[in-house]
């Protein structure tokens, strides 16, 4: 019997999305039906929304949150990059501003794709932008600590040091792009080379004490570091 109640419940929940809407309604109802935790029939709302949506402005909105219920509360990750990546269509006036923060919503439920698309598409439409720097510096993050495709990230982090050598953003991505090569990679004569790079480039910086140090020890185990022996003391 209680499968039948439940049953009877989603048919009239589908029943009553199915019909006509504005798309204000039918984006209240997704959030109504998506705060009692019925998650497919919210979603098939906010699917109706971006249908009936008449503005780029009013889909986008409702792509995101069709996004965000997929990845927060169906844990379908692949779904939400879908949803995130139909804003692309709607985004030709975006300002610098508005992209970045799309890009920042993406990536926060993992719509990583879509980060990344969004990204070199701030990159392209607004290289001349002021914050130029910083939102490559974000999207060698992005490649390094979300999307973990290390060989993408040293490669926008060398941009940056090549092409904004005078910011703070290029010695944090010389100092990563031999952090990578020396602790994730494994491939410690280019870990040298771009740690020596850094002595040679910024030698009064406040991280050249950490990376003199990963030079002198690259390649050590943690009980071949005298440093670190009495930290090594205490959770023997």
């Amino acid at each position: 019997m209680k499968k039948i109640v439940i049953l009877g419940m989603s048919i009239l929940s589908m029943l009553v999305i199915s019909c006509g809407k504005s798309y204000d309604e039918y984006l209240t109802q997704g959030s109504e039906l998506q705060s009692t935790k019925e998650y497919e029939a919210s979603l098939e709302s906010y699917v109706n929304a971006i249908k009936k949506a008449e503005t780029g402005k009013q889909r986008i909105a409702a792509n995101i949150k069709a996004g965000n219920l997929a990845a927060k509360y169906m844990k379908n990750l692949d779904k939400a990059d879908e949803f995130y990546m139909a804003t692309l269509s709607d985004i030709n006036d975006y300002a610098a501003g508005d992209l970045r923060d799309l890009a920042k919503q993406a990536l926060a439920v993992q719509a990583n794709k879509s980060a990344v698309k969004m990204y070199t598409l701030w990159l392209d439409k607004f290289s001349g932008d002021p914050n130029a720097v910083t939102v490559k510096y974000e999207f060698a993050e992005v490649y390094h600590k979300n999307v973990l495709d290390l060989r993408k990230a040293i490669g926008v982090y060398e941009e940056i040091v090549e092409q904004y050598p005078d910011t703070e953003q290029a010695p944090k991505a010389l100092f990563s792009i031999g952090y990578i090569y020396a602790n994730e990679l494994g491939e410690n004569d280019a870990a040298t080379k771009y740690y020596s790079k850094f002595i040679e480039t910024y030698p009064n910086h406040e991280m050249a004490p950490s990376v003199e140090f990963e030079l002198k020890y690259l390649g050590k185990s943690l009980e071949e570091i005298p440093e670190l022996q009495h930290l090594l003391s205490k959770t023997s």
